[in-house]
Order: structure tokens, then sequence, then C-alpha cells
């Protein structure tokens, strides 16, 4: 599984002459995950090779205003292009009446939205990973986000299988996922006899046997000017 981070904006407090403020696209496969969305998001990501594209959900790691400022003009520029694709937007607590302010900024739109206010432990479930919001050193309610990936199955060695008389077909299939599976003559041959060490979801994250997950942090970029 593909995976990579695009960094939208990276200054903080206010924007510089090379670089805008905090926004990070997260690009995992075919998703397209927003963390935080400052003054001229919307216009990064038109001048990238990624395009303004119809993103399923947005994550705010807190309410500073260079950390959501861009959020409104967003929403309403998708209303604008006619979406009818929903929205989801995760916050930490107080996201609700944020966004309750900013509707006054954006109106009316043409597509549902969702408000998901998180909490430090709390985690969203996906397929083949999840995101793990935690607390971060930036105000009572700032979180940070981490990506965390289910490891595949290690390879299969047919060698071995061949070695232990394991036949081809569905007895193969059921070692990949990691069942024994019971031979002719009455031998159980295991999983583990025939797979290697555990590998990560995205080829590009180093491989570690001792790790049952690979994480990449996504976390809080501080307020700083450089």
């Amino acid at each position: 599984m593909d995976l990579d981070v695009v960094f939208v904006g990276t200054s903080g407090s206010m924007p510089t002459a090379q670089r805008a403020p905090t926004a990070t696209l997260v690009r995992r496969g075919g998703e397209r995950l927003l963390f935080d969305c400052a003054e001229g998001t919307q216009r990064q990501l038109l001048r990238s090779d990624v395009g303004l594209v119809e993103l399923r959900e947005v994550f705010l790691t807190h309410f500073h205003a260079d950390h959501f400022l861009g959020l409104p003009g967003m929403l309403k520029t998708f209303a604008l292009r006619g979406r009818e694709l929903p929205l989801t937007i995760y916050g930490p607590r107080g996201l609700v009446d944020l966004m309750g302010s900013l509707r006054r900024i954006f109106g009316r739109l043409t597509y549902p939205y969702e408000l998901v206010e998180l909490e430090p432990g709390d985690a969203l479930e996906r397929s083949g990973y999840r995101l793990e919001p935690f607390a971060a050193r930036h105000g009572h309610s700032a979180l940070g986000y981490a990506l965390v990936e289910e490891e595949r199955p290690g390879r299969f060695d047919v060698a071995t299988a061949d070695g232990l008389g394991v036949p081809s077909g569905p007895e193969r299939g059921t070692l990949q996922r990691g069942e024994p599976v019971t031979l002719a003559d009455g031998r159980v041959v295991t999983a583990e006899q025939v797979l290697g060490p555990a590998r990560p979801q995205s080829p590009d994250q180093p491989q570690d046997p001792k790790r049952r997950v690979t994480r990449s942090p996504l976390g809080h970029v501080g307020d700083r000017t450089r």
C-alpha cells in the first residue's frame, strides 16, 4: 500500500513569502486525509500536482486560527463546484462550537458534513490501519494523530511448503491467511512454518519483526515561523 505525506504548508502563526501556514495531506492508496487547514490551503493544493481533490475527511489538531482559517473558504469552494459527497471533520473538544461560529462565514453548503469530536485514546478503525488521536503539548485540548498500520502476513515460502508436502490449492491459501492445515497423512502444518516475518502495509516502512504494527505519527506542527 502506497503511503506518502504532502507538506502543503509548514509555516506557523503567519505565512512567509516562501511558505504557507500549516496543512498536511496524507495519501494512502486512494485515500486523501487532510490534517489542519490553514489560510491559503486550497490555493496551495491547486498549485500542487495533487489538486483540490474531493476530500472526504479533514482533521484539526487544535483551534488556533493558523490551523483552521482556510477551512471555511475550502468548504465554500466545494459547494460552488456543486459537491454532493459527504465530508467528515474531526477535531478535539470544542469542534462543534467552532463550526457553529464559522457557519456564518461559509453559509449553506450543497453537501452534508459531519462533526466528530475526539479524545486522546480514541481510535478510528479503517481498512488495514487505524488513526489514533493523542494529546499534544500545545494547549489543553490539542491533538496529534498517529496512523497505525496493520501488518501483512509474511511472504509464502513455496519451497518449504513443497518440502512439507502441502499440495497446491486451497491449503496454501489457508496458510497464507495465518491458519493451520491438516494434510492427508494427518500431519498439521502451521502458518509459522511457511510464512516469513510479517510485513508492513507500506513498502517504504522499515520492517521490525518485534513489532506488530507500523506507526506513522502525524503530530501537531508547532506555531513557530522560521
